[in-house]
């Protein structure tokens, strides 16, 4: 890959997929926190060389940092050249979306473009035409925007979601951003030892009921609480409002830690977890 120029997040991007008819199902995952050639990478990009689905839709928190597009053009980061190899590889047989995480808000347009990804809006609407008429419409986010409680991350994001804030940190030399990178690493996993997953701030829930009603949906997925799950939210309504947890990977642990969430609509069982095949089974 050549080295890419430093960019910042494109303002406009894709808030509304529409599902080709010849689409049958989509994987949806996130929370790869990918950083280095290990177990969990290798599960990953054995998951994207074997899944049969027409789409996958990558939920943010797919890399554990991202300091800018050009980090995969520096001496010594060959690692995010591969990523972007392999995830070229499945674009070329399957949709790739991408989504912005808390830990990789700054992937930006150029490295979207080398890696066959289309960049998503958060949140972003999945609508799916459906045989019988009509459609069913999923409401896709990272999750972090919802978790708003959590006030000193809050502050956080909204501080660096800013496009001035994003610009003078990709002005800085490569190695000053992977300095600080490795800074905030080190203040979230002391801050994660402190409180525990159990600890963080959890989805809102009538925040997320707001955002399900907005955008006509039933149905939210996303990631980043690291807590895979079903929750009712709220079961006056017809259909029920819920969301969709998906799980953090870990493949290194014992037993391994992560699974897809595949979705078939016209399917007798629309909605399965698939647990996530050991790299050297």
């Amino acid at each position: 890959m050549s080295d890419l120029p430093t960019s910042t997040v494109p303002e406009a991007t894709v808030s509304h997929v529409l599902a080709p008819a010849t689409w049958r199902c989509a994987d949806f995952v996130s929370d790869l926190h990918l950083q280095q050639d290990d177990a969990t990478w290798h599960a990953f990009a054995r998951y994207l060389e074997q899944t049969p689905a027409d789409a996958v839709f990558l939920l943010g928190d797919i890399f554990e940092v991202w300091v800018g597009d050009d980090i995969t053009g520096a001496a010594g980061h060959g690692f995010e050249r591969n990523v972007a190899r392999i995830l070229r590889a499945a674009s070329e047989r399957l949709a790739l979306y991408f989504m912005h995480g808390n830990r990789d808000f700054l992937v930006g347009a150029a490295f979207c473009a080398e890696a066959g990804m289309t960049l998503l809006h958060d949140p972003c609407v999945l609508e799916w035409p459906l045989a019988a008429g009509g459609s069913e419409r999923i409401l896709l986010s990272h999750g972090d925007a919802l978790c708003i409680d959590d006030v000193q991350y809050m502050q956080f994001r909204a501080q660096v979601r800013q496009p001035a804030w994003q610009q003078a940190l990709l002005q800085q030399p490569l190695e000053q951003r992977l300095a600080l990178a490795r800074q905030l690493r080190a203040q979230s996993e002391s801050r994660k030892n402190e409180l525990g997953v159990e600890g963080y701030a959890d989805v809102d829930a009538p925040l997320a009921c707001r955002w399900l009603q907005e955008h006509g949906c039933h149905t939210l997925v996303h990631g980043h609480t690291h807590k895979p799950a079903e929750h009712v939210l709220d079961g006056t309504q017809i259909p029920a409002l819920r969301r969709l947890v998906l799980s953090d990977w870990e493949a290194a642990r014992q037993p391994a830690r992560g699974d897809v969430l595949r979705w078939c609509p016209e399917s007798a069982q629309p909605w399965e977890r698939l647990q996530m095949a050991a790299p050297n089974a």
